[in-house]
């Protein structure tokens, strides 16, 4: 392949620039008054038409414009693009999210995806890691009706509200609270796989706990589903992606829409990248990336990975930079806590 000369490459770029904020053809003349008054019209159309040739322009046939192709945006991910320094209300906005407390890997991903969504005005998810090397810091069951009671989870990275279990009829609020204590005696500041083995061993139980064994086995059968979870998944602005035109064909939405909201699927689109930083742009890049879409993938510190999701003529510049300082803010986090 032919290396681009560097007229080719500021044209291309400024090409790329005003078609990501337009998403309309650009011409030869918009290039020549917008960016590249030092080059005649002509000398850039001719410019643009080597790049056609070369595939990384197409010219749609109602416009004397073009706009670039997947090959163009992936060789101006890769070579081109600049750093977009975030304002400061993009800052402060960051700051609000991660500014409170926060008790855990749930919250700290949860946020993410949030605060990506509302910055960067695209459908945003993050996928929490659940470890088996989480601490258990507190259990504590809750009747919500005659037969069941939630069981809620807390650990050094999450709090699970979402545990429930079946209990006796003939057991008293008083008895579940004594159970509550028990529980917490045994496993608190032990790991889920610890747990997991006193579960195959039949450990740790002792005769005054007896009358609790049921309610003890369905505990530890709870924090071994909890361990086998493996990641949480927040989703946050798939709406978002109606506001641009590329999606204003009402089939295209849906079938957008249909995969946004297909949890796990995402999960494990975003999971499969070990960079620290990944930009997938269309099929071209992985066959799993939704038609039209590129996907913007970060790894958060060792507590899982977020990515942004939009149209290929995403504005990759500003999310790059959102998603580099939304890692550092969850890198202070985890290093204060730790």
């Amino acid at each position: 392949m032919a290396a681009l000369s560097d007229r080719k490459k500021r044209i291309l770029r400024s090409l790329v620039d005003d078609y990501i904020a337009s998403a309309s053809p650009v011409s030869s003349k918009d290039i020549q008054e917008k960016h590249l008054s030092d080059f005649s019209s002509a000398t850039i159309r001719n410019e643009m038409s080597a790049l056609e040739s070369m595939g990384y322009l197409v010219q749609p046939h109602t416009s004397a414009g073009r706009v670039p192709s997947n090959k163009a945006f992936r060789f101006y991910v890769d070579q081109l693009m600049e750093a977009a320094p975030l304002d400061e209300y993009e800052i402060e906005l960051i700051r609000e999210h991660f500014g409170k407390s926060l008790t855990g890997i749930r919250e700290i991903m949860e946020s993410a995806a949030k605060v990506l969504a509302k910055v960067t005005r695209y459908p945003s998810v993050a996928v929490g890691e659940v470890s088996g090397k989480e601490l258990l810091k507190n259990i504590l069951p809750v009747r919500v009706s005659d037969d069941k009671a939630l069981v809620l989870i807390v650990t050094d990275a999450h709090v699970f509200k979402d545990a429930h279990i079946d209990i006796a009829g003939d057991v008293t609020d008083q008895s579940l609270a004594d159970a509550g204590k028990w529980l917490n005696k045994l496993f608190v500041n032990k790991t889920i796989d610890e747990l997991r083995s006193v579960k195959k061993t039949g450990l740790l139980l002792n005769a005054e706990l007896l009358r609790f064994q049921k309610l003890f086995d369905d505990v530890l059968d709870l924090l071994v589903k909890v361990s086998e979870r493996k990641r949480e998944v927040f989703a946050e602005g798939g709406s978002q992606m109606l506001q641009y035109p590329e999606y204003s064909d009402v089939e295209r939405a849906k079938q957008f829409l249909t995969v946004i909201e297909n949890k796990d699927g995402l999960a494990e689109l975003i999971d499969d990248n070990n960079l620290e930083m990944s930009i997938k742009i269309g099929k071209e890049d992985d066959e799993n990336v939704p038609e039209g879409c590129a996907l913007v993938t970060a790894k958060f510190s060792g507590v899982g990975n977020a990515a942004v999701i939009g149209p290929v003529r995403m504005d990759y510049r500003k999310v790059v930079s959102v998603m580099e300082h939304i890692g550092k803010v969850i890198e202070s986090i985890i290093s204060g806590r730790e």
